[in-house]
């Protein structure tokens, strides 16, 4: 990672966050810290770069800022899984950057388990099984930030419901929780980048003004997202019936059965018709097992973190109480279901 020389025109703080509504959100308290309360990660007000990323792209989004504006002097990073991919990235850019200063918040399970290693590119990192919204807050709690806008207070509201699985008190919480999701969809699906910057800073912006994403593209995305939810839920239906009872798991080996993305989707399926935890088996184009628990409360990253050290798994991913697990090519199927036996008895 080659950086250009600092350039007239910087950018001094860097907020690079997920496109979901948590990583939106997230970075919305971040924007609304530095830009309009002053306080965090820099004192006094400073020019914000908002760029959304996933574990993937996020070497592409660094490249990008420090071609145009060189190092900054602070990268926030949020809501995105500490990977291999993600290591490398970071441990570039802390050799090219090195008087930049990196914050690091994110409840994945891939990240709390690597919570050394972060600790060795940066002692301001935050981590926790609440989502990266909240553990954002609460940082801002401690700086003396007690409240913020209407807006973000209930976005932050539903990003507790859509990524902790809680009920909405109020017939208001849950209408906020709907628009929250719906718009967190159409921002995934999109992948627009300006669209998300502009959704990040409706969310921080403490006067009234209108939602930048017009209803007419939520429905359609929305349809597009029904159909596939549609599609899901009806092999998650045939799927059930051939799912083994594991100790306190039902285990379904989807192997021969689906192939592509929305695995995750089909585990939480399997466990809303079930309702029971679920360990579910696939195969990716390259070969590569993937078992997908899908649990209450923290059991899915308690089976998962168990598999990692049984020597089982060769990492894992996830959060709340759902867990991807990339399992070691040298495991047979045998050894995983007896592993598996054993470690239900957490649950």
């Amino acid at each position: 990672m080659t950086v250009k020389p600092r350039t007239l025109k910087t950018v001094p703080v860097v907020i690079v966050a997920d496109w979901d509504a948590d990583g939106a959100t997230s970075a919305a308290l971040i924007y609304y810290s530095q830009y309009y309360k002053k306080v965090y990660p820099l004192k006094g007000r400073h020019e914000v770069y908002l760029e959304p990323a996933g574990p993937r792209s996020l070497s592409d989004a660094v490249k990008s800022f420090l071609d145009e504006y060189g190092c900054p002097s602070v990268l926030v990073v949020l809501d995105i899984p500490f990977t291999e991919r993600v290591r490398t990235t970071l441990y570039e850019y802390a050799k090219d950057c090195s008087s930049s200063r990196l914050i690091y918040i994110d409840h994945h399970f891939s990240t709390l388990y690597a919570a050394k290693e972060l600790y060795k590119l940066s002692e301001e990192v935050f981590l926790g099984h609440k989502p990266t919204t909240m553990l954002t807050f609460q940082l801002l709690r401690s700086l003396g930030i007690k409240h913020v806008t209407p807006r973000l207070t209930a976005f932050m509201k539903a990003v507790g419901i859509l990524e902790r699985g809680y009920k909405p008190l109020s017939e208001a919480e849950n209408r906020i929780a709907r628009i929250a999701a719906s718009i967190s969809k159409a921002s995934t699906v999109l992948r627009d980048r300006e669209l998300w910057r502009k959704l990040v800073k409706w969310l921080a912006s403490p006067l009234p003004q209108d939602a930048p994403i017009d209803l007419t593209t939520i429905d359609r995305v929305l349809r597009i997202a029904e159909e596939s939810d549609k599609e899901i839920m009806d092999k998650a239906r045939d799927l059930a019936f051939a799912a083994r009872r594991v100790g306190y798991i039902r285990f379904v080996d989807a192997r021969n059965k689906w192939k592509g993305r929305g695995a995750s989707a089909l585990a939480s399926k399997l466990y809303k018709i079930l309702k029971q935890p679920i360990a579910l088996l696939v195969e990716r184009d390259d070969g590569v097992r993937l078992l997908i628990i899908r649990a209450r409360r923290r059991g899915a990253y308690r089976v998962a973190v168990g598999l990692m050290r049984e020597g089982v798994a060769e990492n894992i991913g996830g959060h709340g109480g759902l867990a991807v697990v990339k399992l070691r090519n040298d495991v047979s199927d045998e050894v995983l279901l007896e592993k598996l036996r054993r470690l239900s008895l957490k649950l």
